[in-house]
Parts: C-alpha cells; structure tokens; sequence
C-alpha cells in the first residue's frame, strides 16, 4: 500500500514539474538575420546575382558563413554580444587558367536591445539604427555602393541592405 502511495506520489511530481512553458515552439520570435540583397549598380532597380560568392567573419578566427552561393539575395547572421559585425565579402571569378579573388570588407553598426520571449525559449535581441560602412579599396571594390533599407533589424520579411555591384 505504502509503495502505490510514494509511486502516485512520484507520478504526480513529475507531470507537475512539466508545464507548457517548457517547450519553445517554433513559431516562437527568436533573433532575426540581416537580409541582405544585391542589386545592378547601372539600374538599381534590378536584382543582379554575384556568381561565386562567398561570405567569412572577419575576425581571428574567420569562420565562412555563406560558401560559393549563385545568387541574388543572402540572409547572414548579426552579433549578439557586440554592436558591430564585421564580414568578408568574396566575389570569385573563375577561369580555365586561373581564380582571381575579389575581397570587400564590411562592419555592420548597429544598438542592440534584447526582448524576452518567455522561459523557455529566452530572450530574442533586435537590432536598431543598423548602419553599413564599406572600406574603400580605391578601384579594386566590387561592392561599389551600400543602401540601408530598414535601419531596424526585428524580422525577415524583406530586405534590410542592398549592395550595388
């Protein structure tokens, strides 16, 4: 009788213990990415793809975030932990003989604020007053213009910057 008793007990515990916040659904608000799009430099109006692109952190220990991707639009992660992000920018271009590489860097700067979204799935961080500066290489940039669309990073719907090339 005593062990059904500590056995119902136990039971009870344990569904008591669980409750709906437990669980972060996926619908949940988390941190959005900086939607990135690249648009022709000659009419700013039309989406232009970068062939071979690649994108790395530009820090110490330089992490690819994005490798050789034929496109016209990139979604890219921004720092949580500071209020700069700073990214390689790599246009390649491939021939029979050779690969020359075409490297543009460019800092993100942004204010960081940080909601919470509930107990378990934590607190989400929005971006605001996002500014993009490029750093000029005389002729050798390929990124040649930078537009800030939304100065407020807080979702995904559409793009945040458009890089001229």
């Amino acid at each position: 009788m005593i062990k059904r008793i500590i056995l119902l007990i136990l039971i009870i515990f344990v569904f008591k213990g669980c409750t709906k916040d437990d669980i972060c659904p996926e619908d949940a608000a988390t941190t959005s990415n900086l939607v990135i799009v690249f648009k022709d430099i000659a009419n700013p109006a039309n989406n232009k793809k970068v062939v071979v692109l690649s994108v790395l952190t530009n820090n110490i220990d330089s992490t690819e975030v994005i490798r050789f991707e034929n496109t016209d639009s990139i979604i890219v992660p921004l720092n949580t932990n500071s209020d700069t992000t700073k990214y390689l920018f790599k246009r390649s271009i491939i021939s029979t003989t050779d690969t020359i590489n075409n490297i543009d860097k460019l800092m993100f700067i942004y204010q960081r604020k940080n909601n919470y979204v509930s107990r378990a799935c934590g607190f989400k961080t929005e971006f605001d007053n996002l500014d993009a500066d490029l750093e000029l290489e005389g002729t050798e940039n390929w990124i040649e213009d930078i537009i800030v669309n939304r100065q407020t990073v807080n979702d995904e719907n559409s793009a945040h910057v458009t890089l001229l090339h």
